[in-house]
């Protein structure tokens, strides 16, 4: 098992090279008008998109004064935008005002962006992303403020979504379910919180599995998953936030190196002792930041878990049309991980790239010697260190970068209120890049508005290269819902289903494995049309040697038009799926993927023969 897992990575990323192209109708392009952008053509993308070279740059810019209440009445005139240094013609200036309107239908999914027109076109309602980060946050009682927030304060037409751990609603208009998935959380994280917290102790932080047990899952499911609750999903960690593993080793061995030392050190003979030298309990000052290694432990533990999981919301955000807010809620800050020490500015920029802004919320409190509580505000039992400094000014880098706000030692309630008010009123600049080398660089962006005395938020840059640009949705997120769990090492269990294999041999006689696939009927997304169950799935299946090196691949699409008799009876036995596959070499493996588009849920598999 353990070397199963050392061997998925690498396949991972070598099928998802592989499915860029081989999943039918890759590489589709058109035309778009002339000096607003291009199509690229050289290279595949997924299906369902064309390769796109934006050239209008849009900039949300929101200005407000030193009571933090929105400017109005500020024209094209009275702002500047730089570009690298370098100053640039505004083209598009409009002001985007946020008022009730009727909310859409509750349960329609937003499509991802259009290919983008030659104006930019103001938005007419806000999608915010609830991403609760691993802690506990009803120490300023941040859970209450917020459901307060999704009931009372938003427009009827905003779409919001939560994500938590692993798991992440549909984007819905339909607030109360937000709300009633929000409360279901505080019922139980607390339980799951001590559960993980449990797993952070000692080496096990550094050399432990990073998956979720299946027990814990199970809880978290719960969360999501009940009677009348908005369809959610597992969503595989973005590839974005992949640690650096030279990097990782090092810390990992320097700790490793410097505890066992300290351990050692408590029972061995005085005249005999074993600590860590000064320059190895340096090293490990700085990876810890002073803070005892089992105090630091579980908290770099979940601070890594809460980077992973803004990469993945960022990506879970990016192809949706206008800008986007983040809401990130967090106990503890973001402890930066040992050897990237940039990467709050590493998350801005992709957060600025995908047109999201990351509003922070701190519900820890402030951490001092004493345990009192003072107004609002808690002071914890806990010494402050330069690391928990550290984490808490991530925050505020973070949401700088992006245009957004960061809430730090503040009443959670009034934070939530003023990015309600502050994010209903803003300008909508755009411009054409000076610079036309297209080298997919990062570019930082400067925006200055000619009064004084003013607070300018906005994103802080973008990456100019080309864009991928969806204009099927069905295929496009098929693709990159398979992609995204072809890269994932561990097993999703959205759609159940069991794999058997069995050696076989064709019409000629050549050895060949049978894969045989039962799936969970009343998992998947059927459609009843006049007594008819309909649906379909599409079904991937990889295969590779034990040394990575992919063999070949199947993508097929399974389409059901049921009678009532013949649906009763897979509901009964299960849906079966049989290809088979020539056998190349001695312990070879298969990664299966199911993936419904009715209701965009994943299953998957990685099977090993012996």
């Amino acid at each position: 098992m353990k070397r199963l897992k050392r061997i998925t990575m690498g396949f991972m990323i070598a099928l998802m090279a592989l499915a860029a192209t081989a999943f039918p109708g890759a590489g589709s392009s058109t035309d778009l008008p002339q000096g607003q952008s291009s199509v690229q053509t050289q290279r595949p993308g997924p299906p369902g998109t064309i390769r796109v070279r934006v050239r209008l740059i849009p900039v949300d810019v929101i200005v407000t004064d030193s009571n933090d209440r929105p400017v109005a009445g500020l024209k094209a005139e009275d702002f500047q935008i730089f570009e690298n240094g370098r100053l640039q013609d505004i083209r598009h200036f409009a002001v985007q005002t946020f008022s009730e309107t009727a909310a859409p239908e509750p349960e329609a999914r937003p499509l991802p962006r259009p290919t983008p027109t030659a104006e930019l076109v103001p938005q007419t309602s806000r999608t915010f992303l609830i991403l609760m980060g691993r802690a506990r946050h009803q120490r300023l009682k941040a859970l209450d403020s917020l459901i307060r927030f999704v009931r009372n304060d938003l427009l009827p037409q905003d779409r919001l979504a939560v994500f938590a751990y692993n798991r992440a609603t549909d984007f819905t208009t339909n607030h109360e379910k937000i709300a009633q998935t929000v409360e279901r959380y505080k019922t139980a994280y607390e339980n799951i919180e001590a559960e993980l917290e449990s797993r952070s102790h000692g080496l096990a932080v550094i050399y432990g599995s990073k998956e979720i047990p299946p027990k814990i899952q199970s809880e978290i499911d719960r969360v999501f998953d009940y009677a009348g609750g908005l369809a959610s999903r597992r969503v595989p960690p973005s590839p974005a936030a992949k640690d650096k593993p030279t990097k990782d080793r090092d810390a990992a061995q320097i700790l490793m190196h410097g505890v066992a030392k300290q351990m050692a050190d408590t029972v061995a003979d005085p005249g005999q002792s074993i600590a860590a030298t000064e320059n190895e309990q340096f090293a490990m000052d700085a990876i810890t930041g002073f803070m005892p290694f089992d105090e630091w432990a579980p908290l770099n533990s979940g601070s890594n878990h809460d980077t992973q999981n803004i990469f993945t919301c960022l990506e879970y955000l990016r192809y949706m049309e206008g800008e986007k807010h983040l809401l990130f809620f967090t106990e503890q800050g973001l402890f930066v991980p040992y050897g990237n020490m940039d990467h709050d500015f590493a998350i801005g920029k992709i957060a600025n790239d995908a047109r999201v802004a990351i509003d922070t919320f701190h519900t820890g409190g402030i951490y001092l010697d004493m345990g009192i509580s003072k107004g609002p505000v808690v002071l914890n039992k806990s010494l402050a260190s330069p690391a928990r400094d550290f984490a808490v000014q991530g925050l505020k880098t973070v949401s700088e970068l992006t245009g957004g706000r960061a809430s730090i030692y503040n009443d959670i309630g009034k934070a939530l209120k003023s990015v309600n008010e502050i994010t209903r009123m803003e300008y909508l600049l755009g411009y054409y890049p000076k610079d036309e080398d297209w080298n997919g660089k990062y570019r930082q962006i400067k925006v200055k508005v000619n009064r004084p005395g003013l607070r300018v938020s906005y994103r802080h840059g973008y990456i100019a290269g080309d864009k991928l640009q969806p204009y099927d949705r069905e295929e496009f997120l098929t693709f990159s819902r398979v992609a995204a769990a072809g890269f994932y090492a561990g097993e999703i269990a959205d759609i159940p289903f069991t794999v058997s294999t069995a050696p076989v041999a064709d019409s000629f006689g050549q050895p060949q494995i049978k894969v045989d696939l039962l799936i969970d009927a009343a998992r998947i997304g059927l459609t009843t049309i006049e007594g008819r169950h309909l649906g379909k799935l599409q079904i991937a299946i990889y295969y590779a040697d034990a040394k990575k090196n992919i063999l070949g691949e199947l993508w097929s699409k399974m389409e059901m038009n049921l009678s009532e008799e013949n649906y009763q009876r897979i509901l009964q036995s299960g849906l079966p799926f049989s290809r088979q596959f020539p056998l190349k070499v001695p312990g070879q493996i298969f990664k299966v993927i199911i993936y419904d588009p009715g209701i965009d849920k994943v299953g998957s598999k990685l099977v090993k023969l012996r």
